[in-house]
């Protein structure tokens, strides 16, 4: 079909077996990573129990309590227990938060620290395809993460995963082909990458099972239609005389970065629509990176440079941490931020249809900071789960935990995906945290 399976959802008549089992669609996981904490204004974090109350700055969750876990206690213990490690701080952890090993090599310059192991995403991704699964191993996504930073997704100890920054690429690579112009030149026809296939989709969706697979189809096309149209505004607003393309390196690396807010919606978007066109069931999205890759909030007033210029340490808006340290009510209003970037992306996932029920229902989304308040804590640090992927976590609920490494959480997910896992990194983090299933 030219572009193959990216442009079409699961159906759930297309699988005899799924149909069989009572499975409602093929399960995934989606993992969203940033950087200086989740909290901010005193510690504050949700209550505990299934009638948990979320704080001011995690309001946007509130539409989907029921589909959340809120973790609030993990530990990283790797980097503190790791020879030769000794006190490093949490901006250290990157290469091992989707790992849960210790490094291979140790750096004083923590950019060049390498894992010693493959992360959660690569695992999964490998044994899917050894399944039989045709799609990508994994979708890594970023925005504005430094080159030369710590890589946070590794495919073996020392083979580092570098994330894709460029929105356009990324729709090119999913929903894209060898035999069709590049998605720049289709855009400056204006004509979309569906015109190309209308044909053979038309004759796809006559030959679908019934009404609900054909409204399914229909649906999912148009938010294809509706992404890329997005993305060619976006371009041509960008772009110079004659619609020539963007400059995107700079548009969403550190050298521009008041472009931050926008890439990162068009990143969640595209990681949805890859995992409800089953393009993949692996997701990394990495907004910034432990070095705070100079994120510039403009919804907030911040712009770069900062407050004081002269002294980034002190007041830089550059420095999340440094705000950590100086200035607590405004470190409020950037976790508000992230944690609307974390409703948006759980709400993409709820508002998408996947076998009978829906994209999140079917998959587990996970988001993960390297530190508690961004105040350099490897211990104590929250994490938010959504979905049950399936049934197998029992979601509504918020956790206090104690002495709790952060591993158990990657086996959980493992296992999740059909994949039985008995631990995952260092072994003697012991294996799956049963308290994620209720």
């Amino acid at each position: 079909m030219g572009v193959g399976c990216a442009l079409l959802p699961w159906l759930p008549s297309e699988s005899a077996r799924a149909a069989c089992s009572g499975v409602s669609g093929p399960k995934r996981v989606f993992i969203l990573v940033w950087a200086n904490g989740m909290l901010g204004g005193g510690d504050s974090w949700a209550t505990t129990g299934p009638d948990f109350t979320l704080p001011d700055q995690m309001a946007s969750l509130e539409p989907c309590r029921q589909d959340l876990i809120l973790m609030d206690g993990l530990d990283y213990k790797f980097i503190r227990d790791m020879p030769g490690s000794g006190e490093r701080s949490a901006v250290a952890c990157f290469p091992g938060m989707l790992t849960g090993a210790f490094y291979a090599t140790l750096s004083s310059a923590t950019s060049a620290d390498v894992a010693g192991g493959i992360s959660i995403d690569q695992y999964l991704g490998a044994k899917l395809q050894a399944s039989g699964y045709p799609g990508l191993r994994s979708l890594n996504l970023a925005v504005q993460a430094q080159v030369g930073a710590a890589s946070l997704s590794w495919r073996a100890a020392g083979v580092p995963v570098r994330p894709n920054q460029d929105p356009f690429a990324v729709f090119s690579k999913l929903f894209g082909s060898s035999a069709q112009p590049p998605l720049d030149e289709i855009l400056a026809m204006r004509r979309s990458v569906l015109d190309h296939v209308a044909g053979e989709l038309d004759r796809f969706t006559a030959r679908v099972g019934g009404t609900e697979d054909r409204r399914r189809v229909a649906v999912h096309l148009q938010n294809v239609r509706d992404l890329e149209q997005r993305l060619a505004q976006q371009q041509v607003a960008a772009a110079a005389p004659a619609c020539a393309p963007p400059d995107l390196g700079p548009m969403v690396g550190v050298r521009e970065n008041k472009n931050f807010e926008l890439i990162t919606k068009l990143q969640i978007d595209l990681s949805v629509a890859a995992l409800a066109a089953d393009a993949t069931r692996v997701v990394v999205l990495q907004l910034g990176d432990q070095g705070d890759a100079q994120i510039v909030l403009t919804s907030l007033g911040l712009s770069p440079g900062g407050p004081n210029p002269a002294n980034a340490v002190a007041g830089d808006v550059n420095s999340i941490y440094a705000i950590a340290r100086t200035n607590g009510p405004l470190k409020v209003k950037i976790d508000t931020w992230f944690m609307s970037q974390v409703s948006y992306a759980i709400g993409g996932l709820k508002g998408a249809l996947d076998g009978a029920g829906t994209l999140l229902d079917n998959t587990v989304f996970l988001a993960m900071n390297n530190m508690r308040t961004g105040l350099r804590e490897t211990t104590g640090v929250p994490a938010i789960m959504a979905g049950g992927c399936g049934g197998y976590f029992k979601t509504g609920r918020s956790l206090a935990l104690t002495n709790t490494p952060h591993n158990g959480v990657l086996v959980a997910l493992a296992n999740a995906m059909g994949f039985p896992t008995p631990t995952f990194g260092e072994a003697i983090y012991g294996g799956e945290l049963a308290a994620l299933r209720g």
